[in-house]
C-alpha cells in the first residue's frame, strides 16, 4: 500500500492473512481489469466488478472501501512490476544509443507482458486521485533512466540527468494516446518512442549544463 493511497482514502480495508484472501483479491483485480478493458473506466462500478468476479459486492467491500481503491490496487500492482523490471541491470550491447533504445523497447514489451494497457492508462487519467501514484511512478522511472545514462557514460550531474529523464519519460504518453486513437497496438510506436528517447537523451553526452 502506498502512502498516497492512505492519504486519499484509497487504502485497502484489510490485508489478507491467508492464501484464500490473497486469491480473492487477485480475483477482484483481474475482474476489475476485465471491466476496464471491456466497458471503460466509468462503467467500473463495485457492482460490475463483483459481478465479473462472481462474488457478492459485500465480498469486495471486505477488502476495498470503494471502486477507486480496487482500481488503484490494480494500477499499482502493474507499476511495481514495471519499476522492478526497469531496476534490473541493463543489457549492454553496441553503442549507448543502441543500448538505450533496446532498454526502452524492452520496458514497453514488458508492459504488454504484464497487461499494462490503454485501459489502465485511461483509468489513471479518469480518476484524479490516481494522479499522485502516476506522478510517483514517473519520478521513479526518470530516476531509473538517469541511472541508465550514468551507467552508459554520461557525466551530467544527477539532478540534470533526472530532469532530462523525466522529460523523456513523458514522451511515453504519446504512445498511449496514439494507440488509443488508432484503436489497436502498433509496434511502430515503440520504435518511434525509442528513437525519440535517444534523441532527447543525447544531450546527456554533451557538456554538462551550466
Amino acid at each position: 500500500m502506498s502512502r498516497g493511497a492512505a492519504r486519499t482514502g484509497l487504502a485497502p480495508r484489510k490485508a489478507p492473512v491467508q492464501a484464500r484472501g490473497q486469491r480473492s483479491i487477485e480475483k477482484l483485480l483481474a475482474a476489475t481489469h476485465t471491466v476496464l478493458r471491456r466497458d471503460g473506466a466509468e462503467a467500473a462500478t463495485t457492482t460490475a466488478i463483483a459481478r465479473e468476479a462472481g462474488v457478492a459486492v459485500g465480498s469486495l467491500y471486505t477488502y476495498f472501501p470503494n471502486k477507486e481503491a480496487v482500481i488503484l490496487a490494480l494500477y499499482e500492482q502493474k507499476l511495481v512490476e514495471l519499476r522492478a523490471f526497469a531496476a534490473e541491470p541493463m543489457a549492454r550491447g553496441g553503442t549507448w544509443r543502441e543500448t538505450l533504445a533496446a532498454w526502452i523497447t524492452a520496458i514497453k514489451h514488458r508492459e504488454r507482458e504484464i497487461g499494462f494497457d490503454v485501459a489502465l492508462f485511461d483509468a489513471a487519467n479518469h480518476y484524479g486521485r490516481l494522479e499522485e501514484i502516476a506522478g510517483r511512478h514517473a519520478r521513479a522511472m526518470a530516476q531509473a533512466l538517469a541511472g541508465a545514462m550514468r551507467a552508459l557514460g554520461s557525466s551530467w550531474p544527477d539532478e540534470a540527468l533526472f530532469e532530462l529523464g523525466l522529460n523523456t519519460y513523458y514522451l511515453n504518453a504519446a504512445s498511449w494516446l496514439y494507440w488509443r486513437a488508432l484503436g489497436r497496438y502498433d509496434e511502430k510506436a515503440v520504435e518511434r518512442l525509442a528513437a525519440a528517447a535517444v534523441a532527447v537523451m543525447a544531450e546527456a553526452f554533451e557538456d554538462p549544463p551550466a
